[in-house]
């Protein structure tokens, strides 16, 4: 990845845009205004959005966003009847390519089941969104206990030097 942008979104959460060989990625789209500004200060074009789960704060912000770039829309497969308008549906174990750097979908069902997140083994980087925080992890609203302590075995198990984004 060449290039990563934290942006601020609503009182409590981020989005991240990722801008590398030619795509720029953004990871969630709880806001579209934040969004479409530092887009538009990089003089990028969102090329690819990663949804990491449905929830209003993580996709509110698509619409608006998608009115405005020509954008495919990426999340899990099994959870496509509940997320906006899926381009590509992938579920665990499959791959995302950003640039030269491939990642790998995890499933981290447990905050809400169909829950993903995107490791980038190359840029040591992973966007987890709410199954992992900064101070914890999200509320266990639709999944089990032991599926939410089984995905974060699964981000436990990431190398010791990846970036939780």
């Amino acid at each position: 990845m060449a290039e990563l942008v934290t942006i601020r979104c609503l009182s409590d959460n981020y989005a991240y845009l990722v801008q590398g060989g030619g795509q720029t990625i953004l990871v969630d789209a709880p806001e579209a205004a934040p969004i479409l500004k530092a887009l538009d200060d990089k003089g990028w074009k969102a090329t690819h959005v990663l949804i990491t789960h449905h929830h209003a704060d993580h996709v509110q912000g698509l619409d608006e966003l998608l009115a405005k770039h020509d954008a495919s829309v990426v999340g899990h497969a099994a959870d496509a009847d509940r997320l906006p308008k899926l381009d590509i549906a992938l579920s665990d174990g499959d791959t995302v390519t950003i640039g030269s750097d491939t990642g790998t979908v995890m499933d981290v069902s447990g905050h809400t089941v169909g829950h993903i997140a995107f490791h980038f083994p190359g840029s040591k980087v992973a966007f987890t969104a709410d199954s992992l925080m900064a101070l914890g992890c999200g509320r266990v609203f639709e999944g089990t206990m032991p599926q939410m302590w089984e995905s974060l075995q699964k981000l436990a198990a990431l190398p010791p030097e990846t970036t939780i984004c």
